[in-house]
């Protein structure tokens, strides 16, 4: 007589070791997705500082309309930005600065635009 449970030895431990490799791919998955946010959240935060010094730029030229044109500047360096740059060009009363900056190890460079109708007195 054969025992009942003959051909089923060794199933628990094939089901363990699907559970492990399910489990590792998880994990890996896990990871990536963390190490995608925390890239994204260094966008996110270059981007509101390029916005943030942009306005700032058009607030002080709407408050110093009369110089516009002394604020026409290819500003390099910019220390809240890695290679950050801020360009201003003014045709008649209307702004345009833009801030450009290179994230670390990305390749492309990263740009930020705003326009301004500045009315004058």
């Amino acid at each position: 007589m054969r025992r009942a449970g003959h051909g089923e030895r060794g199933s628990a431990l094939v089901e363990a070791l699907v559970a492990v490799l399910l489990f590792s791919i998880g994990i890996i998955a896990l990871l990536r997705v963390l190490g995608a946010s925390v890239k994204d959240a260094g966008d996110v935060e270059y981007r509101a500082t390029a916005a943030t010094i942009a306005d700032e730029t058009i607030g002080l030229m709407w408050v110093d309309r009369a110089n516009l044109a002394a604020y026409v500047e290819d500003a390099a360096a910019l220390a809240a930005l890695p290679n950050g740059t801020r360009t201003v060009t003014v045709a008649g009363n209307v702004v345009t600065v833009t801030i450009n900056w290179q994230p670390p190890g990305a390749d492309d460079v990263r740009a930020h635009t705003v326009s301004a109708t500045l009315m004058t007195n």
